[in-house]
């Protein structure tokens, strides 16, 4: 199929909008409440998959991007992501059995787990320098936090109006920018590597060790957060700081933050070439000190802010990192970042589970200092690693 010929400016829109679905599964965190009411012969941790798995099987397609994204055309990738995505979506919208339902959004996270990275790395293939850091941040973090608030606004209104069931029709909007991006962005053209002998039987493409170490941060970085999306609405309440509502808003905050920083990734990396992730992950883990001290809903606000604000930058950044540093022709490493993402917040719950049980403390504040202290020492390895001097810490790898 012939793709138009389009302007610049139109193209950069294409690759951004592909971000608006990245966090989109949260529709069933709006109407988990409902869900689990429908299914009283369930335990709710049962019921609780329909939100959960979706970040857990996006791991597995994540983590072999790059090898489907040098056997298949990335319109093709694109094709069959968004369709997935939109399948596993709606279907439950139409099913009453707790076990589809859950396979149905199995579906949708395989979606997820190819369009999120493919979404970072068709930006790569057509821009560079400031306009590429420009556009990661906007998409990974403004586009993504926009479809987030879409979709489990509009979900809920959906689920509230009719039932929650119809709560899942909300997956049929993304069918606009498979449309429109089948219809319009070009195939991206392979980049090409050194020449070499052509009686080398393959090509030895060296990957640094740095791309796994930063991948392995955005794990650690995850499961951090963790802390702060699951306790700070029992802090405001057991505190008497504020009702439902305003631990809802505490939240929107946070995620307004992280929307406010994609507009401005690109100016702060230029201004910070090198430290702009460690930056972004102390400031990350002040947002939590913040919020652990704060004595009344304000200073919860403003630690929101603060925390979703950084978490802006070091989102993208991270994404950003593991692009620069992968070579020309090898496959793209952006995959690991979203399985790193995955893989963090499966185990942040069991992993603040075990802290606080050898410290004898429940849910709360205390998760938000532990999410402080790590993070601070995160960025404080971080910085470490990016002021040594540059090392042969490559590893070489068969193409």
């Amino acid at each position: 199929m012939a793709v138009k010929t389009i302007s610049r400016n139109f193209l950069k829109f294409l690759v951004v909008i592909l971000a608006f679905q990245d966090v989109a599964a949260g529709v069933a965190g709006s109407i988990m409440a409902d869900i689990i009411k429908a299914f009283p012969q369930y335990d709710p941790t049962i019921v609780m998959l329909v939100a959960t798995f979706p970040g857990l099987i996006q791991i597995v397609p994540a983590l072999f991007y790059g090898k489907l994204s040098k056997m298949f055309k990335k319109r093709t990738l694109l094709f069959v992501g968004l369709s997935l995505f939109i399948i596993g979506g709606v279907l439950p919208t139409f099913i009453d059995n707790l076990w589809l339902i859950i396979a149905m959004r199995g579906i949708l996270g395989l979606g997820v787990g190819i369009t999120m990275p493919l979404s970072v790395d068709v930006i790569t293939d057509f821009f560079d320098g400031r306009e590429r850091d420009f556009l990661i941040g906007f998409g990974t973090s403004t586009i993504a936090c926009i479809g987030a608030i879409f979709f489990q606004l509009v979900g809920g209104i959906l689920a509230d109006a009719y039932g929650w069931h119809y709560g899942f029709l909300t997956y049929l909007f993304p069918i606009w920018i498979l449309a429109i991006t089948i219809l319009y962005l070009p195939e991206p053209e392979k980049k090409q590597v050194s020449k070499v002998d052509s009686n080398q039987a393959a090509v030895k493409i060296k990957l640094p060790k740095a791309i796994y170490w930063v991948s392995l941060g955005q794990v650690l970085y995850s499961a951090l957060i963790f802390g702060y999306v699951v306790n700070i609405s029992v802090v405001i309440q057991a505190d008497k700081l504020g009702n439902a509502t305003e631990a809802g808003l505490a939240i929107s905050i946070f995620t307004f933050g992280t929307l406010i920083a994609g507009f401005l990734f690109g100016k702060i990396k230029h201004k910070l070439p090198t430290m702009y992730l460690p930056l972004a992950v102390l400031m990350t883990g002040v947002g939590m000190a913040i919020c652990y001290y704060s004595p009344t809903l304000t200073m919860i606000l403003i630690g929101s802010v603060f925390g979703g604000f950084a978490m802006g930058i070091g989102i993208p950044g991270v994404f950003t990192r593991v692009s620069e540093l992968t070579p020309v022709g090898a496959p793209s490493n952006v995959g690991l970042v979203v399985a790193g993402q995955g893989v963090g917040g499966i185990l942040g719950p069991f992993g603040f589970q075990v802290i606080q049980n050898i410290f004898n403390q429940d849910i709360g504040r205390f998760p938000l200092a532990v999410s402080a202290i790590g993070l601070v020492a995160l960025a404080i390895i971080w910085a470490i690693s990016v002021m040594k001097p540059k090392r042969d810490i490559e590893a070489t790898l068969s193409q």
